[in-house]
């Protein structure tokens, strides 16, 4: 029975991934009195002052609208309000999107405002350290370093392990990120692999699982990869492109090695396909990470978080003003994008900062933010993605059931959903180190 349960469950863990591909792109509307008219003659307009506080601190709107006989308050205030009119907006402490929709016999309008918090996120601590004194720091969670066999020892409904894919994920003590002893965690791509070619690595972000993240809260995730030429230089024939991290839903207490059902089913563990998910993928092999949100959950969708410029440029990496031209469809070179390089140890760190849940009822709040940054080995960090509230480029995370759905775990994986098995490619690998999870930013790993 146990062997019948556990490839069940395995073929669960498999499907959901293949599900799991970003595809698409999506266009950003948010910001300082953005009005967008649904009808002919009503128009609203929104205004706070100021636009950005300390946190704690209060913001002023002041709106107004024509043509208008009702107007409702939604995002991060709520109720009816008067057709014109300035309210304060009490205590701010986390990136705050306001929205005012107006109605009148010709039509409806709608406008929103973001205040911001000072100082809120931050990127990565300047200077450099290396992995013991990055671990060390206040905030952190956990701290991976792939050195002992015990990192990797658990299987289905354990708080971290492994499963494999047609190869299996090992240590591999010939390499690793901070030089000297130690190993780092290696995947294998065969010449003839599917989807799920190498297996995936998961860890919790704490071992009770009770340290979880949902709306006013904020997590950073770095950690170190390496990738063999073969692997970056294949297109790999069906695949959607190969992915790094999946940061997702954590499992529940409950979830054991004994009681492994998913979430999904009616447990407690999660599986790495979730609405929640925020996941870091070489889309359609162009060789650059890209990111998107959400496994066919919201709004029915896997949500690029590709930023859409006025003019309609497309931007697959974006952050100002120092990447605002890595543009679809290309050429994705280190000109104008940051892309993979090769036998080098090239870093990675996410943050996500929940604001509102978005609840699929197309009321956007516009009020989270997710920023990439990625480094070179030996050079500082750079910014490749930039979803944030105080730029007019705040986003929404979805979650349709938070009292038990919070992020809460990460996935190691090259999987490729959708790659053809009988085309043989070149054996490739890539490897991962130094995996941190913190409250705080964590800095740059030394040369």
């Amino acid at each position: 029975m146990l062997r019948t349960k556990t490839s069940l469950l395995i073929l669960v863990f498999v499907l959901a991934l293949a599900a799991c591909n970003g595809t698409g792109n999506v266009t950003i509307t948010a910001g300082r009195g953005n009005t967008t008219p649904t009808g002919s003659t009503v128009t609203v307009s929104i205004a706070a002052s100021p636009t950005s506080v300390a946190s704690g601190a209060s913001s002023v709107l002041t709106w107004s609208s024509t043509n208008a006989t009702a107007c409702s308050a939604s995002g991060a205030w709520s109720g009816t309000v008067a057709t014109s009119g300035s309210q304060s907006t009490g205590a701010v402490t986390a990136n705050s999107n306001y929205v005012l929709t107006c109605t009148g016999s010709a039509g409806s309008g709608t406008a929103s405002v973001t205040v911001t918090v000072q100082g809120a996120p931050q990127p990565p601590p300047p200077g450099a350290q290396d992995f013991p004194t990055r671990c060390a720091q206040p905030g952190v969670l956990r701290c991976v370093g792939f050195d002992s066999a015990s990192d990797i020892a658990g299987g289905i409904g354990s708080n971290s392990g492994i499963l494999p894919g047609d190869a299996v994920p090992t240590l591999d003590a010939t390499l690793n990120a901070s030089g000297g002893t130690g190993s780092s965690l290696k995947f294998v791509i065969p010449a003839n692999s599917s989807a799920n070619s190498s297996g995936f690595y998961w860890i919790n972000f704490s071992n009770d699982l009770l340290t979880q993240f949902g709306e006013n809260s904020e997590f950073y995730i770095q950690w170190r990869q390496r990738f063999s030429p073969e692997f970056i230089s294949t297109v790999f024939a069906g695949g959607g492109g190969w992915k790094q991290a999946i940061i997702g839903e954590g499992d529940n207490p409950g979830c054991t090695p004994s009681n492994s059902v998913i979430k999904d089913n009616g447990g407690f563990c999660a599986s790495s396909c979730t609405q929640l998910e925020v996941v870091t993928q070489n889309t359609f092999h162009r060789g650059i990470a890209q990111m998107y949100h959400s496994c066919g959950v919201k709004d029915g969708h896997y949500e690029p978080l590709d930023v859409t410029t006025s003019g309609g440029s497309i931007h697959v990496q974006y952050a100002t003003p120092s990447l605002t031209i890595c543009i679809y469809p290309g050429p994705y070179t280190t000109a104008n994008c940051i892309p993979y390089k090769a036998d080098q140890w090239m870093t990675f760190q996410v943050h996500v900062k929940v604001g509102t849940w978005y609840k699929n009822n197309l009321v956007y709040h516009y009020d989270s933010a997710i920023h990439l940054w990625i480094a070179e080995q030996g050079q500082a960090s750079r910014l490749a993605m930039e979803r944030d509230p105080g730029k007019g480029t705040g986003y929404d995370l979805v979650n349709l059931s938070p009292s038990i759905s919070q992020y809460g775990k990460v996935w190691l994986l090259p999987y490729n959903s959708g790659k053809d098995p009988t085309v043989t490619n070149p054996v490739a690998y890539t490897w991962y180190d130094e995996l941190i999870i913190s409250r705080n930013p964590i800095a740059d790993p030394a040369p």
